[in-house]
């Protein structure tokens, strides 16, 4: 019962680090006219003020998503729906009416002073949480005996003690305890390329091996740990956040 009990206490740890509050994929920027004008280094050109806020914010702003002028209310509004991730840029146009898109062609036009611009880039701050990951010790996985101390089925565990977090297994490794701490920190930081790439060579940088079925079976070495990479039940894949579904530990909305 002891060992349980830390295998939940740990699982509970790993929930809780798990980030709820995240950089949107999408960031947005209203600019009145008057402004984009007045820029020197820009000429004044609706376009080139892409560039100024590129240079200003290197770190946040990425690829333009989407370039449109029309009222300032609107332009505002749409702003903060896309900084609080509640519209997506290629919804904007279809629910605001007075906001036109600008293409290349009049993006080299001087602004309007009567109009305000509404950018929107990818965020370069943004992460997917898409897979989550939870290093345990082989004493630990060993030591619990609903599972028989079999490696494999150990994530049965996890995936019982949070039902709302772990989903489908998508990768179980052997190796020794700081390399699978720093896979597993790379995961959950958002490196989903590790996993993609899980059956090739990325796991093996952190001195990691792939179990197969066979070999999970086996019984856990004290003397290694290993890696457990689960589908993240709570990220929403269309709105690219973590949404928790509270159901899954009885709590129901009113």
């Amino acid at each position: 019962m002891f060992v349980f009990q830390k295998a939940f206490l740990r699982a509970l740890v790993l929930f809780l680090a798990v980030p709820l509050s995240t950089s949107y994929r999408y960031v947005a920027n209203c600019v009145p006219g008057g402004v984009v004008q007045s820029l020197q280094q820009t000429q004044g050109k609706i376009g080139l003020y892409v560039l100024a806020l590129q240079t200003i914010m290197p770190t946040l702003y990425g690829n333009l998503m989407l370039m449109t002028e029309g009222p300032t209310t609107e332009c505002q509004d749409a702003a903060n729906l896309v900084n609080s991730n509640q519209i997506f840029p290629s919804h904007i146009l279809q629910h605001y009416p007075h906001m036109t898109q600008i293409g290349a062609v009049k993006g080299f036009q001087k602004a309007n002073i009567s109009k305000s611009y509404l950018y929107v880039f990818k965020n370069l701050e943004y992460s997917e949480y898409a897979i989550i990951a939870d290093c345990v010790p082989g004493p630990i996985v060993g030591g619990l005996d609903q599972t028989g101390g079999r490696v494999a089925l150990y994530s049965m565990a996890l995936k019982t003690i949070l039902p709302g977090l772990f989903g489908d297994l998508l990768y179980l490794g052997e190796g020794k305890n700081p390399g699978c701490i720093e896979m597993m920190n790379a995961i959950n930081m958002g490196n989903q390329s590790i996993v993609t790439s899980a059956k090739k060579t990325a796991p093996k940088s952190f001195g990691m091996r792939e179990m197969g079925v066979l070999q999970g079976l086996k019984l856990a070495d004290n003397e290694q740990s290993y890696i457990y990479v689960f589908k993240n039940k709570m990220w929403n894949t269309t709105w690219k956040v973590m949404l928790p579904d509270l159901k899954q530990y009885g709590i129901h909305n009113n």
